[in-house]
């Protein structure tokens, strides 16, 4: 159920990942129910465990990757933080959206999972007020809508009290391979525009280049030269938005493509779209936005 300030899926399961990294400009709480999963954010990877917490503030890039044939239930709470600033306010908790700095981008933990009904319940009440009022929605929205904003409140007291109790983890340990493979996803990422290959991601992290492709396959669901293209194209999306009148056959170059022709292909395969169609699109949501 969405509104114009909240973007709320309730215990959502599907074994479909995001293919790319995404970003976006509201705060986002991610509860893990159930099932087998990875998230990506940046190049940081995190196993997720039943009833794990993810706190983002939604810029940075991140990313799901559910293990096939398991499930992969979720709860996704994603709001602007301004439309309950006031609430928050009134109560002199304003401090409770430090947890999206403090916390951004971690993963809280708990191993007794008792103390987490109460955050658990807040998420399903805000699933069936929802779901009691979308007959009524639009007569009652603003009480409707109200009362979301009070439930989330409460659920950031929870959240907050949580991470402040001793047995909470700030989850942070990594595995040699998850670090191995961090620090390659770091430096792609910033190389993404240069030739890369197995060998010289052998010589650059000093790894049996038969080894990385096993690696990369296992902890992140796809090729190396996969992901390589898909830094290509995000990067491509961006600078075909901010620069809305660099020549397209100029962009393809600046992020690595050594022809525009296998750029739009690529381009084309993965957003729907030509570049050129994908740019057009953006302008005019954003002089729909002003």
């Amino acid at each position: 159920m969405d509104c114009n300030w909240l973007s709320f899926g309730y215990k959502k399961n599907d074994t479909y990942g995001m293919e790319h990294y995404h970003t976006h400009r509201d705060f986002e709480i991610y509860y893990f129910h159930e099932g087998r999963s990875r998230i990506f954010i940046q190049h940081r990877i995190y196993d997720l465990h039943p009833g794990d917490i993810v706190i983002l503030n939604g810029l940075t890039k991140h990313r799901t990757c559910p293990f096939p044939s398991h499930s992969n239930v979720r709860t996704t709470v994603e709001f602007f933080p301004e439309y309950i600033e006031p609430v928050l306010q009134s109560l002199e908790a304003i401090e409770l959206l430090e947890l999206f700095q403090n916390l951004n981008n971690s993963l809280i933990r708990v191993e007794d999972k008792t103390h987490l009904t109460e955050i658990e319940s807040s998420l399903l009440k805000i699933k069936q007020i929802f779901s009691h009022s979308r007959e009524n929605y639009f007569i009652n929205r603003r009480l409707v809508e109200s009362k979301v904003k009070h439930l989330l409140v409460e659920l950031l007291f929870e959240i907050n009290h949580l991470s402040q109790l001793p047995f909470a983890e700030i989850v942070t340990k990594k595995s040699k391979s998850d670090r191995q493979i961090e620090y390659m996803l770091a430096w792609i990422m910033d190389h993404h525009m240069e030739k890369i290959s197995l060998d010289r991601l052998s010589q650059e992290f000093k790894l049996n280049k038969h080894y990385i492709p096993h690696l990369f396959k296992e902890s992140v669901g796809m090729t190396v030269m996969e992901y390589v293209m898909n830094c290509r194209i995000d990067k491509a999306k961006f600078m075909l938005e901010m620069e809305p009148y660099k020549n397209i056959s100029d962009i393809s170059m600046d992020v690595g493509f050594e022809s525009s022709a296998h750029f739009s292909r690529v381009f084309r395969q993965k957003v729907g779209l030509s570049p050129s169609l994908f740019r057009k699109r953006q302008v005019r949501r954003s002089y729909q936005q002003i």
